[in-house]
């Protein structure tokens, strides 16, 4: 698997992630690449079928998970792609990837 960097940095190792965030996460991709509208991708990270706010499956606290960390950074990425948001970091608009030693 790889390890996603987030856009301020953040990285997180994605070998050791449940099998249904790994799924959700590479949907969530699927869609950021082929440029879904922002507001689809939104319902798509937050909506009642996603895992990301759900405290059954994560916790508590599902906005302190990677799963949410990860996914929101896709979410804003895709934002500012779409004009929706200013970019406020350095580097790419697209997210990092790098392969996991």
């Amino acid at each position: 698997m790889r390890i996603y960097r987030t856009r301020f940095g953040q990285e997180y190792d994605l070998a050791a992630w449940p099998k249904e965030h790994l799924e959700f996460l590479r949907k969530a991709y699927w869609k950021y690449a082929t440029n879904v509208p922002y507001e689809e991708f939104t319902a798509f990270i937050l909506g009642p079928q996603s895992p990301v706010l759900d405290p059954k499956r994560n916790g508590p606290a599902p906005t302190r998970t990677p799963l949410y960390e990860v996914a929101t950074d896709l979410e804003f990425r895709l934002g500012v792609k779409q004009g929706h948001y200013e970019k406020d970091w350095e580097g790419e608009v697209d997210p990092e990837w790098s392969p996991n030693d």
